[in-house]
């Protein structure tokens, strides 16, 4: 494989498509020779020639969480489509380039945001990361001041990740935020902005999100929760505990009609997976409200109406995160050993039924805990001396 070729930073015009030397550069399916007949498609006036065209490009660049030589190279000229007012799909633009960061789940970036050191030793992922980013200050940043809620949301979520332009994207955020904005692209904002002023160490934002969690009619409480619980670490306050265990209650409630509405763009629109995320980093000190909260919706789902077809599931997983927040570290050497706390918590598993269908929370407190698997044998030895 011939060395690849140094990959420009910033903005290039089509026009300059015929000066990157394509046929050297791989991407999923071998030369990327039709890379440039493709990005220029992208702004045909044909809508089925732009679908193409989209279609090639995204299977071409990144394909099953892979991206290729080929494809920091495309970068600069995606940017240049998307500094365009003119630009078809500019929306797409921005998902695009975010998946080309993030991956298609972001989800393994929360609640800490984005750390350069997990690519580290990775040079096509960085050469991504860097061409991606040295348009964030002079085509992502402006449109967080777009008219339309959905673009500068998205484009929220993009700047997110790269906390080396907090200092330029937070007072847009802050902006953003300030704007009577629907759902889903409030919420969106709201975690954009923990994410990069948590990476900031910037705590200014902190009065706001009190403000937000304290009005009980505020349907994106918990997005304010998320981003609190990343700008006040490890002193995460016990109201954004508070919001984020709440909001799985709501969830738990009744899961089928909750993802019927979109509230993020964020973890593809997966609330439960944002708070569990954001429950699991929190400190010692401040896990016993949440393991109280946690109890007492993992008792009001298992009184739910059997033929809720996600019950079971959602069960299942906040039994897990209880067993996470309750036991410790290391394997569990007796009954005896336990705290009041940890007994109790084991005694509110015993009561569930759907959370040992999967064997899922079986499986873990036997491999981690070296606890009974089943909840008769759990029952037993809770009894034993």
């Amino acid at each position: 494989m011939n060395p690849e070729p140094a990959t420009p930073l910033g903005i290039r015009p089509l026009d300059e498509l015929d000066q990157v030397p394509w046929a050297e550069l791989m991407h999923c399916y071998g030369p990327a020779t039709e890379v440039p007949a493709q990005l220029r498609d992208l702004i045909a006036p044909d809508q089925d020639t732009r679908d193409q065209a989209w279609f090639r490009t995204e299977s071409n660049l990144y394909h099953q969480g892979n991206i290729y030589e080929a494809t920091p190279h495309a970068v600069p000229f995606l940017l240049h489509l998307l500094a365009d007012e003119a630009t078809p799909d500019r929306k797409k633009l921005l998902w695009y380039l975010t998946v080309l960061v993030t991956g298609e789940d972001d989800s393994q970036w929360f609640p800490d945001g984005y750390d350069t050191a997990r690519i580290d030793g990775w040079p096509v992922e960085t050469a991504v990361y860097e061409a991606v980013g040295a348009g964030v200050p002079t085509v992502v940043v402006p449109l967080l001041d777009h008219d339309d809620p959905e673009t500068a949301a998205l484009a929220a979520m993009l700047a997110a990740w790269f906390p080396a332009h907090a200092p330029l994207t937070l007072p847009a955020l802050r902006r953003l935020c300030a704007r009577p904005l629907p759902r889903p692209q409030r919420a969106t904002g709201l975690i954009a902005l923990g994410l990069l002023a948590g990476a900031a160490g910037d705590r200014s934002d902190t009065a706001l999100l009190e403000q937000i969690l304290a009005d009980g009619d505020e349907p994106d409480r918990w997005a304010a929760a998320v981003a609190l619980a990343r700008i006040t670490a490890p002193d995460i306050p016990p109201s954004a505990i508070g919001a984020l265990t709440a909001e799985l209650g709501v969830i738990c409630t009744d899961p089928d009609e909750y993802e019927m509405t979109e509230r993020t763009y964020f973890c593809r629109s997966d609330v439960r997976e944002l708070i569990v995320r954001a429950l699991d980093r929190l400190p010692e000190g401040r896990r016993e409200a949440a393991r109280d909260c946690l109890v007492r919706t993992l008792l009001r789902i298992e009184q739910q109406d059997s033929e809720q077809s996600e019950a079971g599931h959602w069960a299942t997983t906040l039994a897990l995160a209880l067993a996470f927040f309750s036991l410790p570290d290391e394997q569990v050497s007796g009954a005896a050993a336990l705290t009041p706390f940890q007994r109790a918590v084991l005694q509110a598993l015993l009561g569930g039924d759907r959370i040992w269908v999967s064997g899922d929370l079986g499986l873990l407190l036997s491999d981690e805990y070296g606890l009974p698997d089943t909840p008769d044998a759990l029952g037993a030895w809770l009894g034993s001396p």
